[in-house]
């Protein structure tokens, strides 16, 4: 409190004030963490297209020197894959690798570890090679063709 003129003035914020500055930061952090987790998954799908570009380039390659697709990603190694890729883990997504009819086909998927939070988006590729974009976050491919309901990605 301070004394002027023989009048006594209280010093400070008034609890109203003080609660709107709360509120303000509190949307502004909202906002900011919101488009975070947004371009985080945006990075991650990306990530995911290209692993899955890898993976074909790899299975292509694997089939020239073996005779046939690969069983799995880890059935390919570092040698046609690396980056870690033959774990079947990368960017927040979940790789896996399927083939069937004797090693003439294979389906390669891409799901989202923690459904919309690494990604909302999955993704399948097969010996077509052309990457199909699923709205749900989990589908299962038998080696032969990607399932049904995707759209074609282009470029």
């Amino acid at each position: 409190m301070v004394k002027k003129d023989n009048k006594i003035y209280a010093l400070g914020f008034t609890l109203i004030e003080l609660i709107i500055v709360l509120v303000i930061i509190g949307l502004v952090v909202a906002i900011t963490t919101s488009s975070y987790l947004a371009a985080r998954v945006q990075g991650n799908e990306g990530g995911a297209k290209g692993a899955l570009r890898t993976i074909q380039s790899a299975c292509v390659s694997y089939r020239s020197t073996t005779g046939a697709y690969p069983v799995s990603l880890a059935a390919m190694g570092s040698t046609y894959l690396g980056g870690g890729l033959e774990g079947g883990e990368k960017s927040g997504y979940l790789f896996s690798l399927a083939n069937a009819n004797g090693g003439e086909t294979y389906t390669a998927t891409a799901v989202p570890k923690t459904a919309n939070y690494t990604g909302v988006r999955s993704y399948c590729t097969d010996t077509a090679n052309v990457i199909y974009i699923y709205d749900a976050a989990t589908i299962a491919a038998d080696g032969t063709a990607c399932p049904p309901g995707g759209t074609a990605i282009t470029g």
